[in-house]
């Protein structure tokens, strides 16, 4: 009865939930997570907020493909905008959109970009991929509406770089520490963009609220949205039963949804290949985990312990594929020939036996006094991962390791995973259309938080980057992803399916896996 009610307001037998009163189009928006910070750069959260209010040089498609917003054009070799420097080095032209101003009047210029850049690639800047920018050397301005970056060398991935550029006019002047903790910015008083939207609000623990920018570049017709409301709503069941409500617009579900969504009226959901995998890792961050873990033949134990194929098919519900590489299947630069682990847990109690772990009293193993036993850290509202976690948690105590859980809320648990102060993590990663896990697993990569190091692999990850064809790159990227498997540093768990479930009434959504999202095109979203 009560399913029949709630289906029955979606169909409009009673006021639509949906109206607003004033005649104003609403996009309401149920989110899985309260977002950390609003700089794009620094935040360990999707950017579909950040994207709404900020724009970059570029963004991706749902075609996995990189597209100018703020540029006018990404440089190629054909285009004439890449040229080769007698010196080595290499010279890109990017031109810049005209006629574009920030929400609070000011002109977008040149002298914005480059500002973004020196604060990227400053030291401390927090930037995810702040390694992807190291190779540029200088940035020049001709005039206002041209940008000219020097590489020191070819790289690959140059085209997927500025996604976000920040305004020199707010913070320029302040040092790179004093940008990263700003709280104005952050928290969205003193944020300003190019976007189709502005900030107007933000209610912690509630929601963020954006309203339409009337002075868009694109023109007057954009957006056609009067307004967004990020609503967070981290638990998937009530996400859910808000949609069946009618409520809300647009969710993001749990693969076990899938389901039960399809049979939801005036809905349509779907199923997005994301460029993102989930894993599994454990890292050397103090005295006690390098004990436990700086072993490879345990840690490979480890993994020989977990069931993968029973986390896709039963946890999952057969919607995600298992992972043996960082690389998605989809991409041509995927090496189909790595086999991360195999689901053998009598071959882990042998393994972790010969290295000298031994069952204590309470089942535990131990080792030279040291009890086999660490904790996972979680984030809040991640209940994917949490569930993941939650069965490595049981595979793991049934061959005698023991495994708690500390689950924070995102900003914090955010600072206490940049800090290295956790053991193990299952998280996941977002790589660009153009594939680089550098800055994943270099040895000093900004997003390299475990504290295992390896030199060899170092040298095929650069070696890699600065290789721009794909006949040079693809043998390189082959290598890494077998090298990072034989380390056994992490262990891939699947490759994510982002089940999104959105209203007939959204006119021009199209579902996007990359790392920048499925609002990549929001300026161009219509309610009907």
């Amino acid at each position: 009865m009560a399913l029949a009610l709630t289906l029955a307001s979606c169909t409009g037998d009673r006021r639509d939930p949906l109206a607003s009163a004033d005649g104003r189009a609403i996009l309401r928006v149920a989110y899985d997570r309260e977002i950390d910070v609003l700089n794009a750069f620094t935040s360990q959260m999707l950017v579909d907020v950040h994207f709404s209010m900020v724009e970059g040089l570029i963004t991706t498609d749902e075609h996995n493909t990189y597209i100018p917003v703020l540029a006018k054009q990404i440089p190629t070799p054909e285009n004439g905008l890449i040229e080769h420097n007698a010196d080595g080095t290499v010279s890109m032209t990017w031109p810049l959109q005209e006629n574009v101003r920030w929400h609070d009047g000011e002109a977008f210029t040149s002298e914005d970009v480059c500002f973004t850049w020196r604060f990227v690639t400053s030291e401390n800047s927090q930037t995810y991929n702040r390694d992807w920018y190291q190779g540029i050397i200088d940035c020049s301005m001709p005039d206002d509406h041209t940008v000219v970056f020097r590489w020191s060398a070819e790289f690959g991935y140059y085209a997927g770089l500025f996604e976000a550029i920040l305004p020199e006019h707010v913070l320029g002047g302040m040092s790179t520490e004093e940008i990263v903790n700003y709280t104005p910015y952050n928290r969205g008083t003193e944020l300003v963009g190019t976007g189709p939207f502005k900030f107007a609000e933000w209610r912690s623990g509630e929601y963020i609220r954006v309203v339409r920018n009337d002075d868009y570049w694109r023109g007057a017709d954009f957006p056609a949205i009067d307004e967004v409301v990020w609503s967070f709503i981290p638990d998937s069941n009530t996400r859910l039963n808000a949609m069946k409500a009618g409520q809300y617009h647009y969710t993001r579900l749990e693969p076990t949804q899938v389901a039960e969504a399809t049979r939801l009226q005036g809905y349509q959901a779907n199923l997005i290949s994301s460029n993102t995998f989930l894993h599994f890792d454990v890292g050397l961050n103090s005295e006690r985990s390098t004990v436990l873990f700086r072993d490879q033949e345990v840690r490979e134990a480890l993994f020989h312990a977990i069931d993968r194929d029973a986390i896709a098919e039963q946890l999952m519900g057969g919607t995600v594929q298992v992972a043996n590489t960082p690389i998605n299947p989809t991409s041509p630069y995927h090496n189909p020939d790595v086999v991360a682990s195999t689901y053998d847990p009598e071959r882990a109690v042998r393994m972790l036996g010969a290295a000298g772990w031994r069952p204590g009293p309470d089942g535990v193993l131990v080792k030279d006094g040291q009890r086999f036993s660490f904790t996972l850290l979680n984030r809040a509202g991640t209940t994917d991962r949490i569930a993941v976690a939650q069965v490595i948690q049981a595979q793991l105590k049934s061959v005698g390791v023991e495994v708690a859980f500390q689950t924070l809320e995102a900003a914090t648990w955010t600072q206490t995973w940049r800090s290295r102060n956790w053991d193990g993590v299952v998280s996941a990663w977002f790589l660009p259309a153009d594939p680089s896990f550098t800055g994943l697993y270099r040895c000093d990569g900004p997003n390299n938080m475990t504290g295992f190091c390896s030199t060899a692999l170092d040298e095929l990850l650069r070696a890699s980057d600065q290789a721009l064809s794909f006949n040079e790159r693809k043998p390189l990227l082959d290598e890494a992803q077998a090298r990072l498997a034989e380390e056994s540093r992490m262990l891939p768990i699947y490759y994510n399916v982002i089940p999104e479930l959105v209203s007939e009434r959204v006119v021009n959504y199209r579902g996007s896996g990359t790392n920048f999202g499925s609002f990549w095109n929001l300026w161009e979203w219509t309610l009907r």
